[in-house]
């Protein structure tokens, strides 16, 4: 994996210096939960992967779900966007995933007519998961698809369904009842650190992909070569929060890392937006993460280059080598007939980065250059580790979630629940 970085001239080695001071007693708390496997501190989520009852419980999984075709996933945010965001870049079209996620009958409607078609129970797999049993997008949407599925393929349809979440939780015990398979998460990981738990891996595996270049990718985030990059990764971004930067865009320049984007916003907004720091301050600093695309370098592109102030750009890409073609020397596009199409693709990286330099416009780059799944499970081993450290800076717990309580209770009163 290629890092590379251009700061604004405030970004030196004594700035550098000064937040590995700052994250010092706090990297060692990290570290020995990840010596000791300390299931009791939400930082576990690093060191989960190593846990053998995961293991497990992937090989089993594995073995009883060989048959299927179709995946239906139903969950929202940290439940379901560390799978999509996997599966976009590494599909082989194994087996189909569908997502349910925010409430829309429109989408159950559609869902339902892509499945159709679909005549053995025994080729379908519907995983639920919320880690507190009580989300209503999920159940609403669980619900309503369990109900239209129970008439089809009947009371079948409960081997071949999996919930996922906090053991005890009602929507564990009506699973019971049911007769699905249970599969419990560790309670201290947060949803949105929980891809590398049982929320992450067990739908990865249902769908065919390589979990353990997965989980080695994740346990070498943690080796000191990359835990180095994502300490000064956490001080580069906290200093620029101190600069007064609010935006920040990851710029998925291959199209399929969008959704590694969508998972990354996530996990970055909801550890970072809070109210007040652990002392009760008011926190005024932060950023407002976007996603773009290369598709937006004629619109975003534009605003960002032409000196819109405050923004920092991730960008993140591939070489992907597996597949190319040749651009013809005659026609519309004979100008580049020499090239293929990975290396004008390269090109235009390489073009972006330099007009963001001339423009004196702030990103770092990050370029997977290796097996795509492990290079992943790094990736999002270094993210989540990252925004532990930034959150660590700014004195906040990166762990609670308080404010997204408020439209779940408003939705209640709403509906006299």
């Amino acid at each position: 994996m290629y890092f590379s970085y251009f700061d604004i001239e405030t970004i030196n080695e004594s700035v550098l210096k000064k937040g590995q001071k700052n994250l010092k007693k706090y990297r060692e708390k990290v570290e020995q939960v990840f010596e000791t496997n300390d299931n009791t501190q939400p930082e576990y989520s690093l060191v989960h992967v190593q846990n053998p009852d995961l293991h497990d419980t992937i090989d089993s999984i594995k073995k009883q779900f060989k048959s299927i075709k179709h995946l239906v996933l139903i969950g929202i945010g940290g439940s379901n966007l560390g799978t999509e965001a996997i599966h976009s870049v590494v599909d082989k079209g194994q087996v189909e995933l569908h997502s349910l996620d925010t409430i829309s009958a429109f989408e159950i409607e559609k869902l339902l007519k892509t499945i159709k078609s679909v005549r053995s129970v025994k080729q379908i797999a519907v995983c639920v998961i919320s880690k507190s049993g009580n989300t209503a997008e999920t159940l609403v949407n669980a619900g309503v698809l369990l109900d239209a599925l129970e008439q089809k393929f009947k009371k079948d349809i409960y081997s071949q369904t999996i919930f996922i979440g906090n053991p005890g939780t009602d929507f564990m015990k009506v699973g019971k009842k049911l007769g699905v398979n249970l599969i419990s998460m560790p309670e201290i990981v947060g949803g949105r650190y929980s891809v590398t738990t049982e929320v992450g891996l067990v739908p990865l595996a249902l769908l065919g992909h390589d979990t353990d270049a997965f989980i080695s990718g994740v346990l070498d985030s943690s080796n000191e070569e990359f835990e180095t990059v994502t300490q000064d990764n956490a001080v580069r971004l906290h200093h620029y929060m101190q600069k007064n930067f609010t935006h920040y865009n990851f710029f998925a320049f291959e199209p399929r890392l969008a959704k590694l984007g969508a998972w990354y916003r996530q996990l970055f907004a909801e550890s970072i937006g809070k109210e007040k720091d652990r002392v009760g301050k008011s926190v005024t600093k932060g950023f407002v993460p976007t996603i773009s695309t290369a598709v937006e370098l004629h619109s975003v592109g534009q605003l960002y280059m032409s000196g819109f102030a405050g923004v920092f750009t991730d960008f993140v890409t591939f070489d992907d080598e597996e597949v190319d073609f040749s651009i013809p020397k005659k026609g519309i596009s004979k100008l580049y007939g020499k090239y293929d199409v990975q290396e004008v693709a390269t090109a235009l990286y390489g073009g972006v980065m330099g007009a963001y330099q001339e423009r004196s416009l702030p990103y770092r780059s990050t370029i997977f250059d290796e097996d795509l799944t492990y290079s992943l499970g790094l990736f999002m081993g270094m993210r989540m580790r990252e925004t532990m450290y930034v959150a660590e800076l700014m004195n906040l717990n990166a762990f609670d979630q308080p404010n997204v309580e408020l439209y779940k209770n408003k939705t209640r009163e709403i509906l006299g629940l």
